[in-house]
């Protein structure tokens, strides 16, 4: 495995990736990723909140309009995570911190699939939903934010 991650370092791409001047290398994919962060979390924040009974003006049915952003912020997560990890594979991929984050971040994506499936058609208000979904709701925001605080970490180690 480590035979790979060095060739993939060795690589013209992680290269340039690290190493280049170009606002479109580095900055730009950054910037990216976190713009993507902020469009997957911020609407399933959205909806996890309102589960958990905040904005209860909004009917919960139409937020699942916010259900293709999550996917949005999650795709193009994912092609820039891709490509920030070829920039610097021999270091992430041997973190346990990578690691975890990848980990959470996939728990989330699941719990994200599943509270649509628990919405999808269904007007929830904070008295109406069960135990289980509001429970889904509130670990779905916890992992969020470890997810968010393990990428952030990453940085440090």
């Amino acid at each position: 495995m480590m035979e790979q991650l060095q060739a993939l370092e060795a690589s013209a791409f992680s290269t340039w990736l690290r190493e280049s001047p170009s606002i479109w290398a580095y900055p730009t994919i950054l910037t990216l990723h976190t713009v993507g962060l902020g469009v997957l979390v911020g609407a399933n924040w959205m909806v996890d909140l309102r589960v958990l009974g905040f904005a209860r003006a909004i009917p919960a049915g139409v937020l699942s309009r916010a259900f293709p952003m999550m996917w949005a912020g999650f795709w193009l997560n994912a092609a820039t995570g891709v490509l920030l990890f070829a920039g610097d594979p021999t270091t992430k991929g041997t973190t346990a911190v990578f690691m975890w984050k990848l980990a959470m971040v996939a728990v989330g994506v699941v719990l994200m699939i599943a509270l649509k499936r628990t919405l999808h058609g269904r007007d929830i208000d904070a008295g109406s939903a069960s135990p289980g979904v509001k429970a889904l709701a509130a670990t779905s925001l916890v992992l969020w934010i470890a997810a968010i605080a393990a990428g952030r970490w990453m940085a440090y180690v």
